[in-house]
């Protein structure tokens, strides 16, 4: 459990993680600097506004800007507004937009198209990537594991089937990669994999970062500037959704079953049975138009899984073999052994090379259930302060067969993840920031021995 508290005062050309910066220049059409032009930058989606105003040389930097997309007006005496619409901000992105002013005679207006993807950072040496809104929302994933969006981002690879333990950049261990939502450290305790338990122990679960709740995410595979830190891995940097003035919303399931699929050849004579389900939904919108916003999802998973198990049990022979004792005579089994053949089924698969040992196979079950959810909402008190709280909690059980003696795996983990925020702009080139935020992975891994009459497991 980590409980955070930070305060950042961000002045000049300093910010912080997981916001975006406007800067660039104003000129006329002869390229002279216009000095003391007023850039307002609005918010399409929740309609907050931010101002600055050129300096000397022309320059302006609007800083600490929520991914979205902006409408840029620039104004200044006699001269026509500069407005560019539809401006997409990602995550931690400065973008650089140089304005260019006309007369008030000729009016000007600059569009630019909300699917503009190629804007090359030229700010820092990191090498990473931003996977927008949209490669969130439309790209097929496997039971809609965020982890494996990790790997359109340079460097990235992966050991296994994508999920959080197995991804790893530029050569880094997996456990060196460090995951934050809204700015607040992400990770499990041990090892910054999510979906790794106790950090040794691959998990079922996947809603530890539901993907109803992700708006966009950066991932910094390497050379990263001094703001990232607690692991040399990857940095994921997420930022999660929230209202706006449009109501919007989703309902959702995906499914998978065995009605669908061909016979493993492991199967035997009958296909192992799988019944998945991964349903839910979210809905945001305004309380209170361009003041008040609520954002919340639920995400639910069921999983029944059959594994066809197959491994050596004790032969006839030997389950036949007297107990030892003065009066028996060529070989025998100790009576403290004996009982332990219980817990082995009878083989069914054949014979092998050895004498003592039959081969067993067992149609194991998986059960795993998990439920996620999640409640944010955003407060713009004025054009200075504004305030917004997000939490959620992801909540699974899963049971897993372990071998042909019936033995099974359990796990339960409960994540919680908080944030309270308050932003003030005390000037356009100094504002404070002030944020608490918590984080609670807690899991819990248990054996569980099958039932042998006359036999007691202890752990």
């Amino acid at each position: 459990m980590r409980l955070v508290l930070a305060v950042f005062s961000l002045a000049g050309l300093t910010f912080g993680q997981n916001n975006g910066r406007f800067t660039g220049t104003v000129a006329d059409a002869s390229g002279a600097a216009i000095p003391g032009a007023t850039i307002k930058v609005k918010n399409e989606k929740t309609g907050a506004e931010r101002t600055a105003s050129s300096n000397e040389n022309g320059f302006y930097f609007l800083s600490n800007l929520t991914a979205s997309s902006y409408t840029v007006t620039a104004s200044s005496a006699g001269m026509s507004d500069a407005v560019s619409k539809e401006v997409n901000l990602t995550l931690n992105q400065e973008r650089t937009l140089n304005i260019v002013m006309k007369p008030t005679s000729i009016a000007t207006e600059i569009t630019v198209s909300g699917g503009e993807l190629a804007v090359i950072d030229t700010t820092s040496a990191s090498v990473g990537s931003n996977i927008n809104a949209r490669e969130v929302a439309e790209m097929p994933i496997n039971g809609r594991q965020i982890s494996q969006l990790y790997l359109l981002a340079p460097g990235a690879q992966t050991s296994g089937g994508g999920s959080y333990d197995n991804i790893r950049f530029s050569g880094r261990s997996n456990q060196q990669n460090a995951v934050r939502f809204d700015g607040v450290e992400a990770s499990s305790i041990i090892d910054s994999s999510p979906g790794n338990l106790n950090g040794q122990t691959s998990s079922s679960f996947r809603l530890q970062a539901s993907l109803e709740t992700v708006q966009e995410f950066r991932v910094e595979s390497s050379n990263y500037p001094a703001e990232y830190g607690t692991g040399t891995g990857g940095q994921i940097s997420i930022i999660t959704k929230s209202g706006g003035n449009a109501l919007h919303g989703s309902i959702f399931e995906y499914l998978r079953n065995d009605a669908f699929d061909a016979r493993n050849f492991f199967d035997g004579l009958n296909k192992s049975p799988l019944r998945l389900n991964q349903f839910g939904g979210s809905l945001g919108g305004a309380i209170v138009k361009d003041k008040l916003f609520a954002f919340g999802h639920y995400e639910g998973l069921r999983q029944r899984a059959g594994f066809p198990l197959v491994g050596q049990t004790p032969s006839l022979a030997v389950r036949n073999l007297q107990v030892c004792g003065a009066a028996v005579t060529g070989r025998c089994v100790d009576s403290a052994i004996k009982p332990l053949f219980g817990a082995f089924p009878i083989g069914n698969r054949g014979a092998t090379t050895n004498p003592d040992f039959d081969l067993a196979q067992l149609d194991g079950k998986s059960v795993v259930n998990e439920n996620s959810g999640s409640f944010r909402m955003d407060y713009r008190m004025n054009d200075k302060d504004s305030f917004y709280m997000r939490w959620f909690r992801d909540d699974g059980t899963s049971t897993a067969p372990f071998d042909v003696s019936g033995s099974a795996f359990e796990q339960k983990a409960v994540a919680q993840n908080a944030v309270i925020e308050w932003q003030r702009i005390i000037s356009p080139t100094v504002i404070n920031e002030f944020k608490l935020g918590y984080n609670g992975p807690k899991t819990r891994t248990n054996g569980v021995a099958p039932t042998v009459q006359g036999v007691t497991f202890r752990v």
